[in-house]
């Protein structure tokens, strides 16, 4: 099995590549906006990125599962009942899939956003018992996920899920199961983070004070002043409800498929061979390949050159 955390330095945000190098399939679990670092780890180990799983829909950051998407055709996937907009699959409660030897199984886990879910990692070269739960924004490090940010007309059912997700569903698992969060220090989708990127379930219990009170007492807690909404998060939940748009436009630096660098051809472009520094073009002279050159890029490492697909300038704004 292979398995990635992703850091997002300064805010905060935790993505996963997962997958099996020897069955050459992999996937990605909250892709942050830049969705590069996916590509190219997916590329290093031999594997294809086939699907994109969301455990919520994010308030803090923009996804980036539609460019991921349009870079490999990657499906993406929600908990059943997810209120997105824009065409995506889903998961049940309880469905497993397959990745080679990775079994990923699927866990709704509601409370910091009504359809939220957490998943459950299998290296089955190894064992059949889960080795991990990625977590989502239910449990972190060190805190737990807010649950005000679905609407004040939802804090007690949320509330009552949270605890239910808490203390029902991941407070039951093996102590040893190690939990991977999608947030760490640095977000607003909790109070107190620990700056440390993952833990284990019986530690959590052990040292989190917020998983060893009663209900009521979970309740009252609850009730308690959260940091501040950032006015932002109407907006980036409403754009990662309605489908993000993508980075098509310069000035960006971004890899092709060949598919892609294909269908730019049959469009027009002209395609430049990089290597040493030196523009290797017939038709066209150092300087107008210059400045002519769209910010769009595609790297070939089993050649060790770059190749560079050249449009007209003025469609680079």
């Amino acid at each position: 099995m292979y398995f990635k955390q992703i850091t997002v330095e300064g805010m905060g945000c935790l993505s996963y590549i997962i997958g099996c190098p020897g069955a050459k399939v992999a996937c990605v679990v909250d892709p942050k906006r830049d969705v590069q670092d996916y590509i190219d780890l997916a590329r290093k180990n031999g594997m294809e990125i086939t699907h994109i799983f969301e455990t919520h829909i994010h308030a803090d950051h923009v996804s980036g599962n539609q460019e991921l998407k349009s870079r490999n055709g990657a499906k993406i996937y929600y908990m059943e009942g997810s209120p997105v907009t824009f065409p995506h699959e889903e998961v049940t409660e309880g469905q497993t899939m397959e990745f080679g030897y990775t079994r990923l199984q699927f866990i709704k886990t509601p409370g910091h956003t009504p359809h939220a879910m957490s998943i459950l990692v299998t290296d089955t070269a190894r064992s059949q018992d889960p080795w991990m739960v990625l977590t989502g924004d239910c449990m972190f490090v060190g805190d737990i996920g807010r649950p005000d940010l679905a609407g004040d007309e939802l804090i007690e059912e949320q509330t009552l899920n949270l605890y239910n997700s808490l203390y029902s569903r991941l407070g039951t698992m093996p102590d040893n199961l190690e939990v991977f969060p999608a947030h760490g220090e640095g977000s607003l989708c909790g109070r107190g983070m620990s700056a440390k990127s993952s833990s284990t379930i019986g530690f959590e219990k052990k040292s989190n004070d917020l998983l060893k009170l009663s209900k009521d007492a979970f309740k009252q807690e609850m009730m308690q002043t959260f940091p501040s909404r950032p006015k932002s998060f109407s907006h980036i939940i409403h754009t990662n409800t309605h489908g993000v748009p993508l980075l098509d436009r310069c000035p960006i630096v971004r890899d092709l498929s060949p598919a892609q660098v294909k269908a730019q051809i049959e469009k027009g472009a002209t395609v430049l061979e990089i290597s040493c520094g030196r523009f290797l073009q017939k038709s066209s002279s150092r300087r107008s390949a210059r400045e002519s050159m769209q910010c769009c890029m595609m790297s070939e490492p089993r050649r060790n050159m770059k190749t560079a697909i050249l449009n007209r300038p003025d469609r680079c704004r």
